[in-house]
């Protein structure tokens, strides 16, 4: 993702500043409107897996992993290395998706992206 587009510690922290005045909050409205367009890089974590070094060095094409996860478990949403949603994994058409089965509540979402 192209880090010219990512928002400062600061800036993040202003925007998420719970204490407010009326003008504060005007302003807060105006940020979040901007905000709100702000692209994010959204991952989907199928599951983990561990391994040493030696065994990474040792991969091949055609090197199977295995993961922690069952196949019907949920997968997790991840967003800024943080867990955002869980899902199952579809087909849509000719591509992958994910169909969300539970999501952060919206404060804890907003925290998550600190």
């Amino acid at each position: 993702m192209d880090s010219r587009n990512l928002l400062s510690e600061e800036e993040m922290n202003a925007l998420l500043d719970n204490s407010s005045s009326r003008e504060d909050e005007l302003k807060m409205d105006m940020k979040l409107k901007l905000v709100l367009d702000f692209p994010l890089e959204v991952s989907v974590r199928l599951g983990d897996a561990e391994m040493t070094i030696g065994q990474l060095l040792n991969l091949t094409v055609g090197t199977v992993i295995e993961l922690d996860n069952m196949v019907d478990e949920p997968v997790d949403l991840v967003v800024n290395g943080k867990t955002f949603a869980t899902g199952e994994v579809i087909t849509v058409e000719e591509t992958f998706g994910v169909r969300l089965k539970s999501i952060t509540k919206p404060e804890e979402r907003i925290e998550n992206l600190r």
